[in-house]
């Protein structure tokens, strides 16, 4: 080992402390060249584009099919289980439309195949009550299906 003068010794003990040492050990140094900054710093990865975020109220045919469940019941109850949750304001259970008629409540999903459904939308009790009107008493999903 090579001994350096206190000076640069406690230059370097000073620079170690801060963090700083490969800098000041190739200029105490001068055998050593000193490393470029560039090959010293890890590279960094480029940075990956976040998925767009879904709408909680809104599941499109990608997401249906991409999730490969059997029944439009378990596709919901994996995505969006709050779905099936009591209406917040009335409530009430939620029912379920297709083709603009009410089928019933949720327990129907499971007889509607997730291969059949091109979209599901989640409508809280007020959206429901403009589109159908005062009879519709909780939260409705609405199953749209391939044509």
């Amino acid at each position: 080992m090579r001994q350096l003068p206190i000076v640069a010794l406690s230059v370097f003990t000073l620079a170690a402390a801060a963090g700083a040492t490969g800098t000041i050990a190739a200029q105490a140094d001068s055998t050593t060249p000193a490393a470029p900054a560039a090959a010293a710093a890890p590279a960094k990865a480029p940075a990956k584009a976040k998925p767009a975020k879904s709408d909680p109220n809104h599941l499109s045919s990608d997401e249906i099919t991409a999730d490969n469940r059997p029944t439009t019941y378990d596709v919901i109850d994996h995505l969006r289980r709050a779905w099936f949750r009591k209406d917040m304001l009335t409530g009430e259970d939620v029912v379920v439309y297709m083709d603009e008629q009410n089928i019933g409540n949720a327990d129907k999903l499971r007889d509607i195949p997730s291969v059949e459904v091109s979209e599901l939308d989640f409508l809280p009790n007020k959206e429901a009550v403009k589109r159908w009107g005062s009879q519709i008493k909780g939260s409705v999903i609405v199953v749209t299906r391939k044509r």
